[in-house]
């Protein structure tokens, strides 16, 4: 006999007992967004490199793949890899974790340490990643508002710090373009009695990094992308690096195997040959910089100074100019979650072109909105 009170079927009664399984917590999470696409003329909404890797470089790494087995596993937390990241930042290979996009580790971290009522602090506005993570896992928010201007309330961050299990921060941060100091990092980092997880995932366009800290805190991990810097974002790849014995435990959760046969191939090709990120970075931070004065000079505009691949800019009406760049083909993110953003839109640094094609079209929009 089938049992009683129990719904049958495909209906809306069994949907909302299937859903019933989800956790609440979950059910009322809005969940990552990805930003629209569309007709594209300047594809500026995501921070990613504009540049492409070189026909023959992915050549070779065709040729190199195709002589592989593709019916075996890749091998786990990949030894080639972790042990070349080693040598660039010269660590050993026991302080790295490889993943699948540093997103993914930023998953790992919250699995492995963060359980209901744990306080994670989040110092908004920034990555939108951090808090939602901290949500999925049931951790307790400790939100460190930053102070207009984007500045950060150091006591208030010290203090909440202190009672955290985990402490996230970014630098250059995510969407406002600014630095974190390292000095209020080893403060942090001093202070907590939980983890402090600093994202480098824009390092590479500011030259400043916490890894010299490592050895001094044990408490500390960095991750870093090939996402940004060496424009490999369609291949997910990142790597996380830390003390070896917290690397150890942090591995036990990470997913078997994450790291596919072509993304390790690829970054370790870059990673022989560094030359070609390293020019184009030159390249993004001389266009940023170009970029930002030319925004100056566009009536009623406000970008904001930055230290990554992208731009903050304010506006007297975000959500309209939004709007109808789009419509023109002109990508740029939406970042209005908090009131320190209220109009404002991030841009990517994008091709001369790309850039040029943004510019007209945003003083062409000006026009259309206030004549």
């Amino acid at each position: 006999m089938r049992p009683r009170n129990r719904p049958t079927g495909t209906g809306p009664d069994r949907v909302e007992a299937a859903l019933a399984a989800i956790k609440p917590g979950v059910r009322a999470l809005s969940g990552y967004k990805a930003p629209p696409q569309g007709r594209v003329r300047a594809k500026l909404n995501q921070n990613e490199n504009p540049y492409d890797l070189p026909e023959a470089v992915k050549e070779d790494i065709l040729g190199e793949m195709k002589c592989m087995e593709w019916t075996r596993y890749p091998t786990y937390n990949p030894p080639p890899l972790r042990n070349a990241l080693a040598k660039r930042h010269g660590l050993t290979p026991d302080q790295l974790i490889v993943g699948g996009g540093s997103n993914q580790l930023l998953y790992m971290m919250g699995m492995a340490v963060v359980s209901r009522g744990d306080g994670v602090v989040v110092v908004p506005p920034t990555f939108g990643l951090f808090d939602l993570i901290a949500r999925i896992f049931e951790g307790r928010v400790l939100a460190v508002d930053q102070d207009p201007g984007f500045l950060i309330n150091e006591t208030r961050l010290l203090e909440s710090a202190s009672r955290a299990k985990l402490t996230f921060l970014c630098s250059p941060n995510n969407p406002t373009g600014q630095t974190v100091p390292l000095e209020l990092l080893e403060a942090v980092c001093g202070r907590s009695r939980g983890l402090v997880l600093w994202d480098e995932a824009y390092a590479e366009f500011n030259g400043v990094s916490a890894l010299p800290l490592l050895e001094k805190y044990p408490n500390l991990v960095v991750v870093r992308t090939f996402s940004k810097a060496f424009g490999l974002a369609g291949l997910r790849i990142g790597y996380l690096m830390g003390h070896a014995a917290l690397l150890a435990e942090l591995s036990k959760v990470n997913i078997p195997y994450n790291v596919n046969l072509f993304s390790m191939l690829t970054a370790l090709r870059l990673l022989e040959h560094p030359q070609w990120m390293e020019t184009h970075v030159r390249e993004i931070v001389a266009e940023r910089d170009r970029l930002i004065q030319t925004l100056a000079s566009v009536s009623r505009i406000e970008p904001f100074p930055s230290q990554a691949n992208f731009v903050l800019i304010r506006m007297p009406d975000g959500k309209a100019v939004f709007e109808k760049l789009t419509a023109k083909g002109v990508l740029l993110r939406a970042v209005n979650g908090h009131p320190l953003l209220a109009h404002c839109l991030r841009a990517t640094v994008g091709t001369p072109q790309e850039n040029g094609i943004f510019v007209d079209a945003l003083k062409e929009t000006m026009q259309e909105l206030i004549p």
